[in-house]
């Protein structure tokens, strides 16, 4: 019967879609901590080993977890070395042989030895594909961005129908990017509104929150930092993920992009040259630096180190080079507020990540 027919090419769907979907998910997994939420308790959620999911975020399995916490849940076919084990209780474990491990692991030597908290790759274990690229649709209202700081939402028209920025522009964001309410304003780089005004017509008008703006020098915030000059920010943008927002921001003419897989954040800036980065700090901690499969060993960060898999950096790719142009225009009225455009700092392009945003900030 025909009916019998589409029965069970549903059911043959069904069972590649579950068959498939865990994975993909399991690549891609982070959870948020919530109220009352401890590391065995997300594990047994995840079905994770409690060692592997402590390990993964640089933690024992007796660490208290604090809301808000972003903790990365380790894909499958991974593992962490735990303190006291060896590579054949390892293989053991995971049925396999040490010299499977080894093959899998090009940094493990005959003679190498591991140590708590390395990443090991498995049998069967399969890298994260690219997300592929999603449409968020046109903005209802182009050029208009609403920003959020705090508790006051703002809509602010940036450009002009010539793509000039506007006076409203550099004062409504030179108001929202204050560290404290009580600080006068400073008017931030023109080419960060037109990085702004990009980044929400390319989200369909999403409202996007400014987590961090201006920075005093001090702690992790570098002399050399565009937190200090106006020409950075760490933003998220209502219902796209961190990581679509970073891959647009990589897209960019010269600019500034920071993902931090442990935060809520990405940092973006304009600079001379192009730059990216990862860092799995947590928000006002010391940088670490490290590419999307993890944190770096202590043996990439060495400059004479010979190139490897686990040292490598992601590419990028510029291909909307047009959407924040290196040479801007400003209105009368805006040229009024600011005669000249500041020069881009110039500074050192970082190797290791830059600044996390303050906690309480974050």
């Amino acid at each position: 019967m025909w009916w019998r027919e589409r029965l069970w090419i549903l059911v043959l769907v069904g069972c590649a879609f579950f068959a498939l979907a865990p994975e993909h998910a399991a690549a891609q997994r982070q959870h948020r901590v919530r109220s009352g939420d401890s590391l065995a308790r997300i594990a047994r959620r995840h079905h994770v080993s409690v060692w592997d999911l402590a390990l993964a975020n640089e933690l024992r399995p007796t660490s208290v977890l604090r809301p808000g916490d972003v903790l990365t849940v380790p894909p499958r076919g991974v593992t962490y070395v735990r303190p006291g084990q060896t590579l054949g209780e390892i293989a053991r474990e995971h049925d396999t042989s040490v010299e499977e491990l080894r093959r899998l692991n090009r940094s493990l030597r005959r003679r190498s030895t591991i140590r708590p908290g390395q990443r090991l790759i498995l049998p069967g274990y399969q890298p994260a594909e690219a997300a592929p690229q999603r449409s968020y649709g046109p903005p209802p209202d182009p050029g208009l961005v609403h920003i959020r700081r705090h508790d006051e939402r703002v809509p602010v028209r940036p450009l002009d129908a010539e793509r000039r920025v506007t006076r409203e522009g550099l004062e409504q964001l030179a108001r929202l990017m204050r560290r404290h309410e009580e600080d006068e304003p400073e008017l931030p780089h023109p080419r960060l509104v037109h990085l702004l005004a990009a980044i929400s017509d390319h989200f369909g008008g999403r409202e996007i929150t400014l987590v961090s703006g201006r920075r005093n020098v001090g702690g992790y915030t570098r002399e050399s930092s565009r937190h200090v000059s106006g020409q950075a920010t760490d933003i998220r943008v209502a219902g796209v993920p961190n990581r679509a927002l970073w891959d647009f921001c990589r897209s960019l003419a010269q600019t500034g992009c920071g993902y931090y897989p442990r935060s809520t954040f990405v940092h973006v800036d304009v600079r001379e040259r192009p730059a990216q980065w990862v860092d799995w700090s947590r928000p006002g901690r010391r940088p670490v630096p490290g590419n999307l499969r993890g944190a770096f060993r202590r043996a990439c960060r060495r400059r004479s180190a010979n190139p490897r898999p686990a040292c490598a950096r992601e590419g990028r790719r510029v291909t909307r080079e047009e959407l924040v142009p290196l040479v801007v225009e400003l209105t009368e009225e805006a040229r009024a507020l600011m005669p000249a455009v500041p020069e881009l700092t110039p500074g050192e392009e970082p190797e290791e990540g830059e600044e996390s945003a303050d906690p309480g900030e974050s």
